[in-house]
C-alpha cells in the first residue's frame, strides 16, 4: 500500500472519529457541542472554587465599606419605662409617696470622633487594599481554572488525533491482510505472513483500546472542570493548531518575566497585601496616640406622679387676734384653696424637663502595660511577612516562566527533529512495502519499518500538541487570550 493511501486513511479515520465517536462517558446521552470558549465559559460559571472566591470577595466588599461608615457619627436612643409598687419615692417631690408610680425616660445620645490618630482613615485604607487583593486572587483563580480547561481540552484533541491514528493503522493492517491472504491462496506467499499479520492487527486493536482509555480519562477530566450536570455526553470543535517553531515566541525571558510582574494577579494581589500591612502599621501606631471625640445627648421624663395643681375655691385662714381696749377681737383672711388635679400631660412634662448635655473628650493613653507597643511591633511583622510574601511570588513567577520557555524551544526543536524522522521512515516503509510485496524481505523486516513509522507519527502529534501546551501558559503569563 503506497504512503498516500496511507495518509488518505488516517484522514479518513480523523473525520470519521469526529462525526460518529462516543466514549464509555457519554453512553446514549445527546451530545453537546463545546467550543473552546464555551468550555472556559461553563468552568468558571460552575466552579464550586471560583464561587467561594467570589463570596470571599463580596465579604471584603462589605468590610471595607463598613470601615469607611466607621467614621461617620452614631447616634443612639433610649426608652425606659419603670413602675413601682407600695412605699416608693416620688421623682419629683423626692418624698415617699404609698401610691403605685410609674415613671418613663427617653434620650437620645450622638458621639463623633475628631481625632485619633488616622486609626479610621488608614484603617479604611487598610481594608481598601485587603479588597484589592481579594479582586486579584479571584482573577488568578478564573484565569487558572482557564488554564486548565485549555490543557484538558487540548489533552482531548491530542488523544483524538493518536486514536484516529491507531484505528487507521489497523484498517491498513487489515487491507494487508486481505491482499496477503490472495497471495497465499495464489501460492505467491506462505501462510505464515496471514498468521503474522494477523498478530499484528490484534496488537494494534489493543492500541486502540489504550488509545481509547486515555481519550475516555481526559474527557472526564474536562467535565469534571465543566461541572455542568446537564452535560453528560460532548464532543469538541476542532481547532487550529499552530506548527511548533521555537521561533514562535519573539520575546525573551525577561521580557515576559517584566511584561507578567505588571499583570500576573497573584503578584498584584502579594503587592497590595504590603500596602495593607503598612497601613496596618499606622493603625497600631495611631493607637499610641490621644483621641478626641464629642458627644451630645437629650433627655426628658414623665411619670404619672407629678400632678397638676387646681384652684378649689377660697378658704378663711385665722390669723389670731387683736386687743383693742382690753378686748380680743380675731383676724382672719382669705385665701384661695389650691388641691391635686389630674396628671400632667405627656408631652408637657417632656418639654418641661428637657435636659440637653454637649461635651468635648479627650482621651490620653498613659500607660497600657506595652501593649501598644507590642501592637506596633506584631503590624511591622506582617508588614516583613507581607514582604517576604510578595518576594517569594516574583522568584515563583520567574521560575516557571523559565521553566516554561525552556520547554516551549524543547518542544519545538523535538517536533523539528521528529518531522524530519517521520519523512524519512516514510521514505523507508514505502521501500519495504515495495519489497515485501515482492517478497524480497521477511515479514519481520516489513512490521518493524511499518511500527517505526507508526510510532514517530504518534509520537509526532504528541510533541506537536506538548509545544502548544507550553505556548499557552506562557501566554498565561503575559495576560493574553487562553482561546485560538
Amino acid at each position: 500500500m503506497s504512503i498516500k493511501k496511507y495518509l488518505s486513511l488516517t484522514l479518513l479515520a480523523g473525520l470519521s472519529w469526529g462525526a460518529h465517536a462516543q466514549t464509555a462517558i457519554q453512553g446514549n446521552a445527546q451530545v453537546v457541542h463545546l467550543s473552546l470558549s464555551q468550555a472556559v465559559d461553563i468552568a468558571l460559571q460552575h466552579n464550586l472554587t471560583v464561587k467561594s472566591y467570589e463570596v470571599n470577595l463580596k465579604n471584603a466588599e462589605l468590610t471595607y465599606q463598613q470601615a469607611k461608615y466607621n467614621q461617620l457619627p452614631s447616634l443612639g436612643g433610649n426608652i425606659n419605662q419603670a413602675a413601682s409598687f407600695g412605699r416608693s419615692i416620688n421623682p419629683y417631690t423626692n418624698g415617699y409617696d404609698s401610691r403605685n408610680i410609674n415613671y418613663n425616660n427617653i434620650g437620645l445620645n450622638a458621639n463623633m470622633t475628631l481625632f485619633n490618630g488616622g486609626q479610621l482613615r488608614n484603617t479604611v485604607l487598610q481594608n481598601e487594599f485587603s479588597l484589592k487583593a481579594t479582586q486579584q486572587d479571584l482573577q488568578s483563580m478564573r484565569e487558572n481554572i482557564a488554564l486548565q480547561v485549555v490543557l484538558s481540552y487540548l489533552s482531548i484533541l491530542n488523544a483524538e488525533d493518536q486514536l484516529s491514528i491507531a484505528k487507521a493503522q489497523t484498517e491498513i493492517t487489515k487491507l494487508q491482510i486481505e491482499r496477503t491472504q490472495k497471495l497465499v491462496t495464489a501460492g505467491t506467499l506462505p501462510i505464515s505472513n496471514v498468521l503474522d499479520l494477523k498478530a499484528q492487527l490484534a496488537n494494534e486493536e489493543s492500541n486502540v483500546v489504550s488509545f481509547q482509555s486515555t481519550l475516555d480519562i481526559n474527557k472526564l477530566t474536562l467535565q469534571q472542570l465543566l461541572n455542568d450536570s446537564s452535560i453528560r455526553a460532548f464532543d469538541l470543535q476542532r481547532i487550529q493548531v499552530p506548527v511548533p517553531s521555537s521561533k514562535a515566541y519573539d520575546l525573551s525571558v525577561d521580557a515576559i518575566y517584566a511584561k507578567a510582574l505588571d499583570i500576573q494577579p497573584l503578584v498584584r494581589a502579594a503587592d497590595f497585601r504590603v500596602q495593607g500591612a503598612s497601613k496596618g502599621v499606622d493603625v497600631a501606631k495611631a493607637l499610641r496616640l490621644p483621641t478626641l471625640s464629642m458627644s451630645g445627648s437629650w433627655s426628658a421624663n414623665q411619670s404619672n406622679a407629678l400632678k397638676s395643681v387646681e384652684l378649689l375655691g377660697t378658704q378663711t385662714v385665722n390669723l389670731g387676734s387683736v386687743a383693742i381696749g382690753g378686748t380680743n377681737y380675731p383676724v382672719s383672711t382669705v385665701q384661695p384653696k389650691y388641691g391635686e388635679g389630674t396628671t400632667v400631660a405627656y408631652f408637657d412634662q417632656l418639654n418641661n424637663t428637657q435636659n440637653k448635655v454637649v461635651s468635648l473628650n479627650l482621651n490620653i493613653p498613659i500607660f497600657a502595660k506595652y501593649a501598644n507597643r507590642t501592637r506596633v511591633m506584631q503590624a511591622g511583622l506582617q508588614k516583613q511577612n507581607a514582604e517576604i510574601e510578595a518576594d517569594r511570588a516574583r522568584l515563583t513567577l520567574r521560575q516557571n516562566i523559565e521553566q516554561a520557555y525552556v520547554n516551549m524551544v524543547n518542544a519545538a526543536n523535538k517536533y523539528e527533529a521528529s518531522s524530519q524522522q517521520v519523512s524519512a521512515l516514510e521514505e523507508s516503509f514505502r521501500a519495504s512495502e515495495s519489497r515485501f510485496n515482492a517478497g524480497t524481505i521477511d515479514f519481520v523486516s516489513y512490521n518493524l519499518q511499518k511500527t517505526n513509522l507508526d510510532k514517530a507519527r504518534l509520537a509526532l502529534i504528541q510533541v506537536k500538541y506538548d509545544f502548544v501546551f507550553r505556548t499557552k501558559i506562557l501566554d498565561y503569563y503575559q495576560g493574553k487570550s487562553l482561546t485560538f
